[in-house]
């Protein structure tokens, strides 16, 4: 089998859920010798092609999107050298399946319109993935009215949100993420790096935050929480002389800079206004660091209000060992059960969280119940290798079932 997968995130230029994603997908297929993969990802660089194990990457300028204004010319010919390259890769490959990770987010609706003629043309089960919820009713018209196979979605709340929005209910599926447990895992050896590489004592606490700050050039800070955590921890920080607050900022890709230093400074706005600048820490990690970075920490929490489709970061910090408070909404409380294996809050509520955050780090039996069937839930439900497996297996389903309808 021969599939080909089209993500406009690229864990190279960003980092995030859907980025975090791509990396596990790369390092799961690249390494099967059962399936041919190819996958498209942007770059602002020149158009190139690598070839890693057994899947071919082509990393595509066309589907690198500036956020100044274009022409209507330079729009359409993105569009057509994207088109080319995909019927090139089809031509050249014989492609069985394809999968369009979050493309209605961020191209522009020519980019979906052309992939889908394209399959129709070449008679390619086409798969749309959606990482967060279709909210503006061009998104919610071309998850419904395109011609896509299968819709698959990352959690069961983005799946009853399609099936709400009108989607076609048999061809929704829920296909949950996984985490790559071979580098996030819990190692105790490692857990004072963190607090090294920060300068702090080894008797600090570490309350931490991560994600991004913006999407697309939409500021994030109070849908990811971020506000409601700066105000809960600014409650109870005066009790505790070293506890600290860590907020690890995912970077944004080069065309979102200007959106990314104004939410930025933002941020720091808050920070300030709640007197916590000296008990705060803000800054960039790599993907390749985060391990270290929750395996450093005292708990991890990302209350945010709405559009956390699943939480990927839930998944990386409950396999590395660290325990999580997240909010009772989107696709949270599909990962985290409540009392159980984290704590869920309701949003916007800094007392209620300022509560939870204090009890996870003065109680330790309530801790290390946490942190046990917290790895016990990655381990029975979200790796990595799971998931794909599955997702494997749901992809050669759908190319059987297009032979059958050919024939």
């Amino acid at each position: 089998m021969k599939a080909l997968f089209i993500s406009p995130n690229s864990p190279f230029e960003s980092i995030g859920g859907v980025e975090r994603y791509v990396i596990n997908l790369i390092n799961y297929f690249k390494k099967r010798k059962d399936i041919k993969t190819f996958l498209i990802l942007p770059t602002t660089e020149k158009s190139h092609t690598t070839v890693d194990g057994n899947m071919t990457i082509y990393y595509d300028n066309n589907l690198s999107i500036p956020r100044k204004k274009r022409s209507a010319v330079n729009k359409a010919s993105k569009e057509q050298g994207f088109s080319d390259l995909i019927e090139e890769i089809i031509k050249k490959h014989g492609i069985d399946v394809i999968c369009a990770e979050n493309i209605l987010f961020g191209p522009p609706a020519g980019y979906s319109f052309r992939l889908n003629m394209i399959a129709a043309l070449y008679k390619i089960p086409l798969m749309l993935r959606l990482h967060m919820y279709a909210e503006t009713p061009l998104r919610i018209a071309l998850t419904n009215e395109l011609m896509w196979d299968r819709v698959s979605c990352v959690s069961k709340s983005v799946a009853g949100d399609c099936f709400q929005k009108g989607t076609n209910i048999s061809k929704l599926s829920t296909d949950y993420l996984g985490v790559n447990t071979l580098d996030f895992n819990p190692i105790p050896k490692s857990r004072d790096a963190l607090k090294i590489e920060l300068g702090l004592e080894k008797d600090v606490k570490i309350v931490l935050t991560a994600g991004r700050i913006i999407t697309g050039s939409k500021n994030m800070l109070r849908e990811k929480g971020m506000i409601n955590l700066i105000e809960a921890f600014s409650r109870i920080s005066p009790r505790y002389p070293k506890l600290r607050l860590l907020i690890a900022v995912a970077k944004a890709s080069d065309n979102l800079k200007d959106e990314f230093d104004n939410t930025f400074e933002m941020l720091l706005g808050y920070i300030k206004i709640n007197n916590i600048e000296d008990k705060t820490i803000v800054k960039m990690f790599e993907l390749d660091q985060m391990p270290n970075v929750y395996r450093g920490s005292d708990v991890l929490v990302l209350p945010a209000e709405k559009n956390e489709t699943l939480g990927q970061i839930f998944l990386e910090a409950m396999a590395c060992g660290l325990p999580v408070i997240g909010a009772k909404t989107g696709g949270m409380p599909e990962i985290i059960s409540d009392g159980y294996s984290g704590y869920l809050v309701q949003p916007n509520d800094p007392i209620i969280l300022a509560q939870k955050i204090e009890k996870i780090l003065t109680d330790k039996k309530v801790r290390n119940t946490f942190i046990k069937n917290g790895h016990i839930t990655v381990e029975e439900k979200f790796t990595a290798e799971k998931q794909f497996a599955d997702f494997h297996t749901l992809l050669k389903s759908i190319v059987i079932s297009n032979k059958k309808i050919i024939l």
